[in-house]
C-alpha cells in the first residue's frame, strides 16, 4: 500500500510540475511585432513608406523583439533580387540590412532612374514574421 501511495504522490508531484511551467507566449499566439519608424521618412501605410531618391540611412526599433532579417528582395528598372537568409546584415544590389538587438538599420543607395525601386524585407523573431514595403521613386504614393 506504501507504493502505491508513494507512486501516485510521485504522478501528481510530476504533473504539478509539469502543468506549472508556463510560457510567455502560447504556440500559434505570439504577439505582432511593434515597429517604432523614423520620423523623417514618409509612411504611406501601416509598412510602407516612401524613401527619397536621394536614398539614406534609417533606424527603426522593434519595441517587443530582438529581430534578425529572413530576407531582402529588390524589385529595380532591371533587376529582381533575392538575397535569402535568416542573418543579421544582408546586402542587396541597392539597400542592405543590419539588425543589432532591437534596431534595424537600413541603408538605401541614392538613384536618378525613372523607373521605381521597390524593396521587401522580412524580419523574424521566432514564430513571429513581419515585412516592411519601400517604395522609392520620383513622385509620393
Amino acid at each position: 500500500m506504501k507504493k502505491i501511495a508513494k507512486t501516485l504522490l510521485m504522478v501528481l508531484l510530476v504533473l504539478v510540475v509539469a502543468t506549472s511551467c508556463g510560457k510567455d507566449e502560447p504556440d500559434g499566439k505570439w504577439a505582432k511585432m511593434k515597429w517604432k519608424a523614423p520620423g523623417d521618412l514618409v509612411q504611406i501605410q501601416e509598412g510602407v513608406y516612401q524613401v527619397p531618391l536621394s536614398g539614406g540611412t534609417y533606424t527603426f526599433i522593434c519595441e517587443n523583439y530582438e529581430p534578425w532579417v529572413v530576407s531582402l528582395y529588390e524589385i529595380g528598372p532591371y533587376v529582381t533580387h533575392e538575397t535569402p537568409g535568416p542573418r543579421d546584415a544582408i546586402y542587396g544590389e541597392w539597400c542592405s540590412v543590419k539588425c543589432v538587438k532591437k534596431y534595424v538599420t537600413i541603408t538605401f543607395s541614392p538613384t536618378t532612374e525613372d523607373a521605381p525601386h521597390e524593396f521587401d524585407i522580412e524580419f523574424s523573431a521566432g514564430d513571429v514574421f513581419y515585412s516592411l514595403h519601400f517604395l522609392q521613386r520620383n513622385r509620393l504614393y
